[in-house]
């Protein structure tokens, strides 16, 4: 029988480099494509609100051109915790709310609250107008970029309400990101379970993960490193100069790396577990180009195709 290897990313390399930034910060969004666009390196823009004042529909396709766009929720909402009874008054917050769980009509958009937090005031709402929201966020992005699979990010992180994450898996995604990692910890595998799935490095370990990224011995698997969490990060941080070092020393290397948005790296893995061998062919159900080695020599398996040995 041949010796068939399936664990290659396109390039026939084992590692693959993405990242995932939350909502929408048109400004600090754009200095971050400034620095990695050049370097190729690809990844997901999490949005919560489109803001057509600023940019046209037309002008968001043009901006984010090239990277994947996932739902962060409309409004980017806390949802009311599982347990806690919420006193719900029906006009404008004051200063400082009356109690730690008194919640405020938010003025204009029906079904939205705002509850004062340790840092501020923050939107909240019901488990039922959240769905509701989600599914507005999802025909925005549908409207704006056209159709497409879509995934989700929560707002702040997994939230605290069972029946809204419950709710959520039954939602067209096809897959949910909670609260990211400071290291990984997982020895850079893609994440097993997509709907509980998290990022390997943030601004401020952004380089040393990576160094720990290259590294990394071939073991035969799959192996990504995801970065994210907010483009502002690295304007609060001042830790641009680090964005910048990561993109000249990780980007435009595709002899080593695959520089692909979150959504790729899911479905390339799914069509590397669709593969069919057998003693006589090697196939290809899916509509991606698979790569793999036969006894060592490099093929490329395309869309539903099969290789006959």
């Amino acid at each position: 029988m041949k010796k068939i290897d399936k664990n290659y990313f396109p390039g026939w390399v084992r590692k693959s480099i993405s990242f995932t930034i939350d909502d929408g910060n048109l400004e600090m969004d754009k200095k971050f494509i400034d620095i990695v666009k050049p370097y190729g390196i690809k990844g997901t823009f999490n949005i919560s609100n489109f803001y057509f004042d600023k940019l046209s529909p037309a002008g968001y396709r043009a901006f984010y051109e090239g990277y994947e766009i996932a739902n962060h929720c409309k409004y980017h909402p806390y949802v009311f915790d599982d347990g806690v009874e919420y006193v719900i008054k029906d006009e404008p917050r004051p200063e400082h709310a009356e109690s730690e769980n008194t919640v405020y009509a938010s003025a204009g958009v029906e079904g939205l609250f705002e509850k004062e937090y340790v840092r501020g005031w923050r939107n909240i709402t019901d488990v039922k107008n959240y769905i509701r929201f989600t599914r507005e966020c999802t025909a925005s992005i549908k409207e704006v970029f056209g159709a497409q699979k879509i995934g989700f990010v929560w707002p702040f992180g997994r939230q605290n309400s069972a029946e809204l994450f419950e709710l959520l898996k039954k939602e067209p995604f096809y897959g949910i990101r909670q609260g990211g990692e400071t290291e990984d910890k997982t020895n850079f595998a893609i994440p097993a379970d997509r709907y509980t799935w998290s990022f390997n490095a943030i601004h401020s370990s952004l380089l040393s993960v990576a160094e720990k990224f290259k590294n990394y011995p071939d073991d035969g698997a799959l192996k990504t490193f995801i970065f994210g969490a907010h483009s502002i990060d690295f304007e609060n941080a001042e830790k641009w100069c680090d964005l910048e070092k990561f993109a000249r020393d990780f980007g435009n290397r595709p002899e080593k790396y695959w520089y692909a948005t979150n959504v790729e790296i899911f479905d390339y893995e799914d069509a590397v577990k669709a593969l069919t061998v057998t003693d006589e062919k090697i196939e290809n159900p899916t509509d991606i180009a698979v790569y793999v080695t036969v006894d060592g020599e490099k093929t490329v398996i395309p869309p539903h195709t099969e290789i006959l040995f």
